[in-house]
């Protein structure tokens, strides 16, 4: 177990004529940092403004942060009217983003690696379906992932994860041919997204994987036990 430490129809993508540079794209929750535990601390203090009495289990609660906040709100509130649960959703965002540094970390052979592709040039960025709003100060904080050649979150384009096309803005902003590039993250829709990017694809099974997933049958091209396996891509 690694531990943390302080479909679409294939679109084209920007085209890989011209793009000989290799690089690494990465999911950001659950496959470079836990953020688990900030995003579960928010979540009790919502139930508690609330009068709910909880306390999320780390293990038990941790897959629904692939799902968003949609699916953490909806695991205390259950299925509400719109306005309600937009109403939840908004103040479960504002709790977490004053908390989203306090206990966040990198998994374990993360920084190793980081820092591996700095010291050889290999561009890197991050495609992740958090808002940008709440990624950029998540990464900031971080000093191992300072260098990181693009950040897009789940609202800087049209569509987020798995449409393809935040991962197709990535390749553009890098330069990096896609079929010789790997995107890396730990939910269906991050690989459904790289496919369809043309990338190769990797699944991080230390991330929030929840126990009715079957990675196996995800068609991505490899899957990754721990952070230290990324060197053999």
């Amino acid at each position: 177990m690694v531990r943390a430490t302080r479909c679409f129809n294939k679109l084209p993508c920007c085209g890989s004529k011209g793009l000989t540079v290799k690089g690494f794209l990465f999911d950001l929750d659950g496959t470079l940092v836990d953020t688990a535990i900030d995003m579960l601390h928010a979540l009790k203090l919502l139930a508690q403004e609330n009068n709910i009495e909880i306390e999320p289990n780390h293990a038990q609660y941790k897959e629904l942060i692939t799902h968003g906040s949609r699916a953490i709100v909806e695991s205390i509130f259950g299925k509400t009217d719109q306005q309600t649960f937009l109403k939840l959703q908004k103040r479960y965002l504002e709790i977490y983003q004053d908390i989203l540094t306090q206990g966040s970390c990198l998994f374990d052979g993360v920084e190793g690696f980081i820092q591996a592709l700095d010291k050889q040039k290999i561009p890197w960025g991050i495609v992740t379906n958090k808002p940008h709003y709440l990624a950029k100060p998540l990464v900031k904080s971080l000093k191992p992932l300072e260098n990181y050649g693009i950040l897009v979150g789940g609202d800087s384009t049209k569509f987020s994860k798995p449409h393809p096309q935040p991962i197709n803005t990535a390749i553009q902003m890098l330069k990096i041919n896609p079929k010789k590039s790997w995107y890396i993250g730990d939910a269906l829709s991050d690989i459904t997204a790289g496919n369809a990017a043309n990338m190769q694809t990797a699944v991080a099974l230390w991330g929030y994987i929840g126990a009715n997933d079957s990675p196996e049958k995800w068609q991505a091209t490899k899957t990754i036990q721990q952070p230290l396996e990324l060197f053999k891509l």
